[in-house]
């Protein structure tokens, strides 16, 4: 049976909010672009262009769970929260892992059923785009935490602790029994809980003041780590630290998370930027499709042999695919491509 929540005002958008997932979507596209590559193409001069990564890699996923937290409301009763949630994330989990493995099995000949990741095999469900499943369960466990107490310093430590867990088992274990992406739900539990605090607290209405400081702070951090040759800690798909390296985690992905809204903030009504924000779910469901198809017809006219084509090929590759995506995005606003993303 289909839930039905109750008849309530529409919320009211952020633009800012908004252009800053925009801005967030096109570097998760940039992002995959080397990625994608591999196997289809020698990817050396893909890969020297992609240094200047560490301006949004260590914060961007991190970003869209901080944004998540600022804009949800976890005050429904649990059984309409759990079905509008599984609505908006767990369908279109699915039905974009499907259209992910048929592109996939009809351009690279992969096993549709099972995904290859790090020399283990995993049905694809539960290994593909782990951000919608990893979500799910942070904003599951929020919801339980927010009604087991308001106090913000017992809420911290009830976050705290599977963030904790989550960061050893990543150092002990890496990737191994993942399944769901639970240890990335675990880590990134902290970073909404933070979202969401600064909702309830009105920590953002010092957009300006808290952005350039934040931008400042993020700065500072990389030419430390620079200078004194210290790999910047990210995570994304796979934690990219130990633990001995999570305090400078905490701090790159928090000082970029404010600075990319502080810029989102000066930027505020760019329409296509605003059009992708609205539809990020769209994108990036669909972008790893798109990504694969731009990347094979495009390497069939030129295989980048130097720097500057390798700049081009990446540039080409990543304004296409958006290009595309936007399409999509408009396709996805019609029946019944809607169901595909729980929008019925």
């Amino acid at each position: 049976m289909m839930c039905v929540e109750k008849a309530s005002l529409p919320r009211k958008r952020l633009p800012f909010v908004d252009t800053t997932k925009g801005l967030l979507i096109v570097f998760l596209v940039f992002h995959h672009i080397v990625n994608m590559a591999k196997g289809k193409m020698p990817i050396d001069n893909l890969n020297n262009i992609t240094g200047w990564d560490i301006l949004y890699v260590p914060y961007f996923m991190q970003a869209f769970f901080f944004i998540t937290g600022y804009c949800s409301s976890f005050n429904k009763k649990a059984k309409a929260f759990i079905c509008s949630n599984a609505k908006s994330l767990l369908i279109p989990l699915v039905s974009f892992c499907i259209i992910n493995q048929f592109f996939s099995w009809l351009i690279d000949g992969d096993n549709f059923f099972f995904v290859t990741v790090l020399g283990k095999r995993f049905f694809f469900v539960t290994e593909l785009y782990w951000f919608l499943s990893a979500l799910f369960i942070a904003k599951m466990l929020l919801f339980i935490i927010t009604k087991c107490t308001s106090k913000p310093i017992v809420q911290f430590i009830l976050v705290l602790i599977p963030f904790v867990v989550a960061i050893s088992l990543n150092t002990s274990h890496f990737h191994a029994y993942n399944f769901f992406h639970w240890h990335n739900g675990l880590v990134n539990l902290m970073f909404l809980w933070i979202g969401y605090t600064f909702k309830q607290h009105g920590l953002l209405s010092e957009k300006k003041r808290y952005g350039i400081i934040s931008l400042v702070l993020y700065l500072i951090g990389l030419v430390l780590c620079v200078i004194l040759g210290k790999n910047i800690p990210y995570y994304t798909h796979f934690p990219h630290f130990n633990f001995k390296y999570t305090p400078l985690f905490v701090y790159f992905s928090l000082t970029g998370t404010i600075m990319v809204l502080y810029i989102g903030k000066m930027i505020q009504y760019n329409r296509i930027l605003s059009f992708l924000g609205k539809n990020t779910i769209v994108v990036y469901g669909i972008h790893f499709s798109v990504l694969n198809i731009v990347i094979l017809l495009l390497s069939c006219l030129f295989i980048p042999s130097s720097y500057i084509e390798g700049l081009v090929f990446y540039l080409i590759t990543g304004g296409v695919t958006l290009f595309l995506s936007y399409f999509f995005c408009l396709l996805f606003q019609k029946k019944p491509f809607t169901y595909l993303i729980g929008k019925f």
